[in-house]
């Protein structure tokens, strides 16, 4: 059991970033000791450094292994404390590549970092290092539901999150079945039976067809290897996941292809590879493309996905939307609780503040927490649209089922939140949601502004 521990702590060491080990150590430490770096940055007492950077590293993990205010952190039951096995970070500074010459900018921006919040998290006053009762840092023990780097804890008891060199608008993407769910509930088991199914048959045949008529002959050779041509305008949409190459001695392993490069068994495999390649496959590959884009915009866009969610809608909820004058819909009752725990999931508040430092601390995101959501509740509005745009973009995910959410408090506009759901690849038979944010420029602000105003009353 002591080597098969060794050698779990040796692959989570293999997994970190080393140049983002740094930066997260530096920049808890001069949290911790203002002054930290300064000798070496301000002063140019670096030759201890300079001649072996690995001593610079030695000394980083020694901070971490002494019993002082920077320590390694773990959540338990949603609170970071202290992890005494401090042994799994030994392998973590062995796998880091550091010269104190060429990433001499990776210390000067994680100064910057440090000042940015030493500025920039508590509301009327700086954070002084006598605020802080520890640092934790985060590093081998990230897991998916705690992905910061590392989490101030205050004298106070208060914890405060933060994601360095992260922006609070990066994409998220999860699987379509958990938003829909959310949203309509039971009518998601609607998607493939009734009405739908027919036209997810349609859809297949039009993919088939449309690919087939317009490859090239040798193209149009490996496809009748798993299909009659005859039998396309008959083709089911499940049936269709099912055909597999109709010669039996490749029943196995698939026909080795060399238009492709690889064996291949399945006919949504080979569909597949036929719409990476459509440079090579198709004379017109362009043309190609803006035909089957059109019949999916108004098959799958329209006809099952808009259709469904407005139907389903409608039926469950109908007093709970209002359709308002700029084309949105305001959502109330349950359709906004709804709505807002997707949002609220997916910009990943916790029960304390999150951060997300992007740019070296120039771009500072402050995500409040949990319960901030709960007690302004009734003045945070949202308004949404999915309405289908039937004309065919040369950017791709404009092509796809989109569904806009915009979130206000006190009738200031915070954040836009883009759904974009869509194939993982064309025609997989898996449809994935994609969720991206843009904050308004005035969002820390109004949160604080928010806060302070409860704080008031």
């Amino acid at each position: 059991m002591k080597w098969l521990r060794n050698f779990e702590l040796f692959k989570e060491a293999k997994t970190y970033s080393n140049k983002n080990l740094i930066t997260e150590i530096c920049v808890s430490m001069i949290l911790i000791n203002n002054e930290f770096l300064d000798s070496i940055l301000d002063r140019g007492l670096k030759a201890r450094y300079s001649e072996n950077s690995s001593i610079f590293l030695t000394d980083l993990k020694n901070l971490l292994l002494a019993k002082n205010r920077l320590q390694l952190g773990k959540f338990v039951e949603g609170r970071c404390i202290e992890d005494d096995e401090t042994s799994k970070i030994n392998g973590l500074f062995d796998e880091v590549e550091f010269d104190i010459e060429k990433d001499w900018n990776v210390l000067v921006n994680a100064r910057i970092t440090a000042r940015s919040i030493i500025d920039k998290v508590l509301p009327d006053t700086k954070l002084t290092s006598e605020d802080i009762k520890a640092v934790y840092w985060i590093g081998p023990n990230q897991d998916d539901d705690h992905q910061e780097n590392i989490v101030i804890e205050l004298d106070n008891g208060n914890q405060y999150s933060f994601f360095l060199n992260k922006n609070l608008s990066s994409q998220k993407t999860s699987s379509f079945n958990t938003f829909a769910e959310e949203l309509i509930g039971q009518d998601l088991d609607l998607l493939f039976k009734q009405e739908y199914l027919p036209k997810w048959d349609k859809l297949t045949q039009e993919w088939v067809r449309i690919l087939y008529e317009n490859a090239n002959k040798n193209i149009q050779l490996h496809i009748e290897k798993f299909i009659d041509p005859k039998r396309i305008e008959s083709l089911g949409y499940f049936e269709y996941f099912d055909l597999r190459h109709s010669d039996h001695k490749y029943k196995h392993l698939g026909e080795f292809m060399k238009d492709f490069n690889k064996n291949i068994l399945k006919f949504p495999d080979l569909m597949t590879e036929i719409w990476k390649n459509r440079d090579n496959c198709f004379m017109d590959p362009e043309r190609i493309y803006s035909e089957w884009m059109e019949t999916k915009i108004v098959i799958l866009n329209s006809k099952i996905l808009e259709n469904l969610f407005t139907t389903s809608l409608k039926s469950n909820f109908v007093d709970d939307i209002k359709k308002l004058d700029d084309g949105f819909k305001s959502a109330d009752g349950a359709v906004k609780m709804k709505l807002f725990k997707v949002l609220i999931d997916k910009m990943g508040c916790a029960e304390r503040p999150v951060y997300y430092l992007s740019g070296n601390g120039s771009i500072f995101n402050h995500l409040p927490e949990r319960d901030f959501f709960r007690k302004y509740y009734d003045d945070l509005k949202i308004k949404f649209d999915y309405h289908v745009n039937f004309s065919v973009s040369e950017e791709e995910e404009n092509n796809d089922f989109k569904v806009k959410m915009i979130l206000g408090l006190d009738d200031k506009k915070l954040l836009e939140m883009t759904i974009v759901i869509k194939f993982s690849h064309e025609m997989s038979g898996k449809l994935s949601t994609k969720y991206k944010f843009d904050l308004s420029s005035r969002f820390n602000y109004i949160i604080a502004t928010k806060k302070t105003e409860g704080t008031e009353e």
